[in-house]
């Protein structure tokens, strides 16, 4: 897959955003270039507003976007993520709009990740995939990478040179890309399926989303995912509706099934 030019996406509403892109700024050289901020084959884009609310059309432009951003967990996880955007279900509450999803990143996304498990060797921060949740609206592909969870994390000199770091040089492989299926928001089987094949992961449909998702929204994961060969299936994380209609939808359109 060959990338030409690329967009990294700040926010002044994220803390964390701000703490990347001021480790961004220091490490990496950019100047102006025909009126935006460049280096090498990347744009670097600043907006005030939220980036999550903040729609873009970016098509002929750019090849792919990531945006930089902070993870919030109930839970308090410590983590650094990347993930697909877009909303599968009725609902639409952090931007986009509901059963709506974004083209995924599959090649890139997957490289940034790889990366991050390459460069990151210590035991506070959990490295994984996220699943497809959350604005906003794109017509590229994208995808998210982030810090989670408190203001501690956000400033964390190892956290800011994994995530950069992984952004600005993803270890990119050309292997088969996959929708994945199941498992909770962090999808962790699948992340250590990816973890130890060689695979790709486009669009991640959490089992949070399986008691509202409509078969048409399983065609959409397959059509964003960007050369899709087929799913990766948490089969226990899976609601059995879910299971029936992945493997209809494999058998019909003669994608692979993965069961895990």
């Amino acid at each position: 897959m060959c990338f030409t030019m690329h967009l990294i996406i700040s926010s002044r509403s994220d803390p964390a955003s701000l703490s990347m892109l001021s480790y961004l700024t220091e490490k990496y050289t950019f100047t102006e270039k025909n009126g935006v901020m460049n280096h090498g084959d990347f744009d670097l884009l600043i907006i005030e507003d939220r980036h999550i609310f903040h729609d873009m059309s970016l098509s002929g432009r750019y090849d792919y976007a990531v945006v930089l951003s902070r993870h919030s967990s109930a839970a308090n996880i410590r983590s650094l993520t990347a993930h697909p955007t877009g909303n599968f279900g009725p609902t639409a509450d952090l931007g986009g709009k509901p059963r709506t999803i974004n083209i995924s990143c599959p090649v890139v996304m997957s490289g940034t990740l790889r990366r991050m498990m390459e460069l990151y060797s210590g035991d506070k921060f959990e490295v994984t995939f996220e699943a497809t949740h959350h604005g906003p609206l794109f017509d590229i592909p994208n995808y998210y990478v982030e810090i989670g969870t408190t203001e501690n994390e956000w400033n964390d000199p190892d956290a800011l040179r994994v995530t950069v770091d992984s952004v600005m040089n993803p270890d990119i492989r050309s292997y088969d890309n996959f929708v994945g299926v199941g498992g909770g928001h962090y999808a962790p089987k699948i992340k250590q399926y990816f973890k130890e094949n060689s695979v790709n992961i486009g669009h991640i449909i959490s089992k949070h989303d399986h008691d509202t998702l409509e078969p048409w929204e399983i065609d959409m994961a397959v059509k964003k995912t960007p050369g899709c060969k087929g799913f990766i299936m948490d089969r226990k994380g899976t609601r059995g509706s879910v299971r029936d209609m992945i493997k209809k939808y494999a058998d019909e359109n003669s994608l692979e099934l993965i069961s895990i």
